[in-house]
C-alpha cells in the first residue's frame, strides 16, 4: 500500500529559482533578463489580453451586434398536411391540447395553423385555424374546421 511514509525519494524535482540583479557577472544582473526599455521592463509587467502593440484591437475593429429579437408569444406554429397524415386518425379531432400532448407543437405553444403543404387522405375535424386553400381541401374531404 502506498502512503506518505514510503514514498520514492525523487532527486532533481524542484529547480532553484534564478537570482536576478546579482550583478554582471551572475549573468542575469542590471536588468534581470527584461531588456532595456518598454512595456515588457516596466513594473507590473505584461500587456493587457487582446493588446496587439498599439493597433487598435480586433474586437475594437469588428461591428458590435446589439439588441435581440425578441419571439412573438401570439404567433402561430405552422402544421402541415403531412404531420396531421402521419400523426392522426381518419375522424380525429385536432386542438392545440391535442397536439401539445403528442409532442407536435411545444408546451408553450399559444396556437397553430393548418396549411396546405403535402397530402391529405383522412377526414378530420380541426378546432383552430387553416388557411383558406387547406379549408377546402379538408371540407372536400367530408372533415369540418372550426374557427376559434
Amino acid at each position: 500500500m502506498m502512503d506518505l511514509s514510503n514514498l520514492p525519494v525523487r532527486k532533481n524535482v524542484t529547480k532553484k529559482s534564478k537570482r536576478v540583479g546579482r550583478g554582471i557577472g551572475s549573468g542575469k544582473g542590471v536588468r534581470c533578463g527584461y531588456g532595456n526599455k518598454g512595456a515588457q521592463a516596466r513594473s507590473g509587467r505584461g500587456k493587457s489580453i487582446g493588446f496587439e502593440g498599439g493597433q487598435t484591437p480586433f474586437f475594437r475593429r469588428i461591428p458590435k451586434f446589439r439588441g435581440f429579437k425578441a419571439l412573438d408569444p401570439n404567433k402561430s406554429i405552422t402544421i402541415t398536411f403531412s404531420m396531421i397524415e402521419n400523426s392522426f386518425e381518419s375522424g380525429d379531432t385536432i386542438d392545440l391540447d391535442i397536439l401539445k400532448e403528442k409532442g407536435i407543437v411545444s408546451a408553450k405553444a399559444k396556437g397553430f395553423k393548418i396549411v396546405k403543404t403535402g397530402k391529405l387522405t383522412k377526414s378530420v375535424t380541426i378546432i383552430g385555424k387553416a388557411s383558406e386553400t387547406a379549408k377546402v381541401e379538408i371540407e372536400n374531404l367530408g372533415g369540418k374546421v372550426e374557427e376559434v
